[in-house]
């Protein structure tokens, strides 16, 4: 008995030794950047959270900046360049990208609230609609790379962090992060842990510009598409919908919020549902609510079979579109 406690003992001190290490290690590195502050978070090794960045850099500079002009969705919000957008605004607008890896409609209302309750201008609003994300969930959303900042969500700081500290300590994220941090190479194993490409963000306006892959398209779109062809999904070109509406009856009523906040900036907006690679078809349910609330003028709709989602160079991979097609989109939308 006495052996067996003794065992016991030893297991729990190196266990609880190892476990030390790593939560100091966690504060040391802080691998999902939401322990220490950073100027610039292009250079960031894992996906980290664009929400909490987004708002980071955002309470960061609103006072300073007066950001007036906001582009809200996703991460395909990487297809509207600043530089574009701002052909079709004054010229004293200032943008700043409100983006989050798959923003959902309860994201981009809580964005909204919060930069209404901080008086701040809302001039103009660009705001994109994905079929597949946008109205996913009517609440906070799960996991570190997708949860909201608690100023957005009003939730318990120490949930926040613990949702981190539960992805970190998985033997997937131990193993691919401080592979990549003690090699300094990126291998497909680490795929949906590392960044396998540099992207750029810029520290004040949060537009993100992906670099690398840019980088790859000006040297040669050829061997870009030949390299990156594993990401494309053969298309049959059969005509396609979303069946299902998704809009439910609380998001409709947030939507209807986002439309009394516009009213009262008198806010010059669009909504754009994004041209994807799929090629399915926003549901129509879907769309006469938008176009219902928002006005049919306001909502433009480049989801489907067109000219936008037929060429394969429009798109990064199955998933982004380029920022040709965002310029494409915006003169379009703005005659």
């Amino acid at each position: 008995m006495k052996n067996f406690l003794r065992d016991i003992y030893k297991f729990c001190l190196i266990g609880g030794g190892f476990l030390t290490i790593l939560l100091v290690a966690y504060l040391i590195f802080d691998p999902f950047y939401v322990v220490k502050e950073y100027d610039d978070f292009s250079s960031k090794i894992t996906s980290g959270n664009k929400d909490y960045i987004s708002t980071t850099i955002f309470l960061r500079n609103y006072r300073k900046e007066n950001y007036d002009s906001y582009i809200l969705g996703s991460s395909r919000t990487v297809a509207f360049q600043h530089s574009a957008w701002q052909k079709h605004l004054p010229d004293s607008s200032t943008i700043f990208t409100y983006d989050a890896y798959s923003e959902t409609i309860y994201g981009i209302y809580k964005k909204i609230k919060l930069i209404d309750s901080l008086g701040l201008k809302l001039n103009n609003v660009l705001i994109i609609v994905e079929k597949d994300e946008t109205f996913m969930t009517e609440n906070n959303s799960k996991g570190y790379l997708f949860i909201k900042h608690p100023v957005l969500s009003g939730e318990n700081f120490y949930k926040f962090h613990w949702e981190f500290l539960k992805s970190y300590l998985t033997p997937k994220f131990l193993f691919c992060y401080y592979s990549r941090l003690i090699w300094g190479k990126y291998s497909p194993f680490m795929l949906g842990v590392i960044e396998p490409f540099k992207t750029k963000i810029t520290p004040v306006s949060n537009e993100t510009q992906w670099v690398e892959l840019d980088q790859m398209l000006a040297e040669s779109v050829t061997e870009y598409y030949k390299k990156m062809n594993h990401l494309f999904p053969v298309r049959d070109g059969v005509f396609r919908t979303e069946t299902k509406p998704k809009i439910s009856a609380k998001q409709k009523k947030m939507l209807h919020e986002i439309k009394s906040i516009f009213n009262k900036h008198n806010t010059h907006y669009r909504f754009v549902i994004s041209p994807l690679y799929q090629q399915v078809k926003f549901n129509k349910t879907d769309l006469d609510i938008l176009k219902s609330i928002f006005g049919s003028a306001y909502v433009y709709d480049f989801s489907g079979i067109n000219d936008l989602t037929k060429p394969k160079t429009n798109y990064y991979e199955f998933s982004h579109y380029r920022p040709k097609v965002g310029e494409q989109i915006m003169q379009r939308i703005y005659r």
